[in-house]
């Protein structure tokens, strides 16, 4: 298990020759033509769990109830209005604490640094907003919103803790109409499944990072059960 923040690591082993897409009508198609075909069923439940790990990426960061779009709704975020946006840098560097931290964090050089015990390069900040969401990020230091990420020019200092439950994603029905994925399940505690506080809606597009096939977000809306 990797080393997490207030919110712990999912850790997924997919391999990429087994990656299923959706087509325009909505239906499981799998890759690789060479391998036995699944049912319907098991192509399905391999598309619905890679739906879920996606979407995890964001819950276990806390982060709900926002879009891409540059206005709209003042009850949610819109992330795509300002590339400086302290949640894109917090996405940033909080995804890769929980995810990366034995490649990408390191301690910081200065011995009792005042601006946290813990860097990240700012590039794998970019890179994480960049294949989550599609979108570009303006380095700064945010300091607005705890915990705080004070950026140096070319690393983010920041405190690591540990702790808290972690929260994922449970993709349950999706859907492609025109381009856009739609999903919907729940939020559940990683450490009790019963525990469910969050129903969800989200929308997706199909992005491809460094040649894998996978979604760029467009929206994620929860609701208290």
């Amino acid at each position: 298990m990797k080393k997490c923040a207030f919110w712990k690591a999912f850790l997924i082993c997919l391999a990429v020759s087994l990656f299923p897409v959706l087509d325009q009508a909505g239906i499981v198609h799998v890759v690789n033509d060479a391998l036995a075909a699944p049912s319907d069923n098991q192509a399905q439940e391999r598309q619905l769990k890679l739906m879920s790990t996606f979407l995890s990426n964001f819950t276990e960061v806390r982060l709900f109830d926002f879009d891409v779009k540059k206005s709209g709704d003042g009850s949610i975020l819109h992330l795509g209005a300002d590339p400086s946006n302290p949640f894109l840098i917090r996405f940033g560097v909080w995804h890769n604490y929980v995810n990366n931290y034995k490649t990408r964090v390191k301690p910081c050089p200065v011995k009792g640094c005042k601006h946290g015990p813990l860097v990240i390069e700012a590039r794998y900040v970019a890179e994480s907003v960049r294949k989550f969401f599609d979108l570009d990020v303006k380095h700064r230091t945010v300091d607005e919103y705890d915990p705080p990420s004070y950026f140096d020019g070319k690393y983010y200092h920041f405190d690591g803790a540990d702790g808290d439950a972690p929260y994922f994603a449970k993709v349950t029905k999706a859907r492609q109409e025109g381009g856009v994925v739609y999903m919907s399940g729940y939020v559940y505690n990683g450490d009790d499944e019963s525990d469910r506080p969050y129903t969800f809606e989200a929308t997706a597009k199909p992005h491809t990072w460094n040649g894998v096939k996978t979604w760029a977000i467009l929206s994620f809306m929860v609701r208290e059960r």
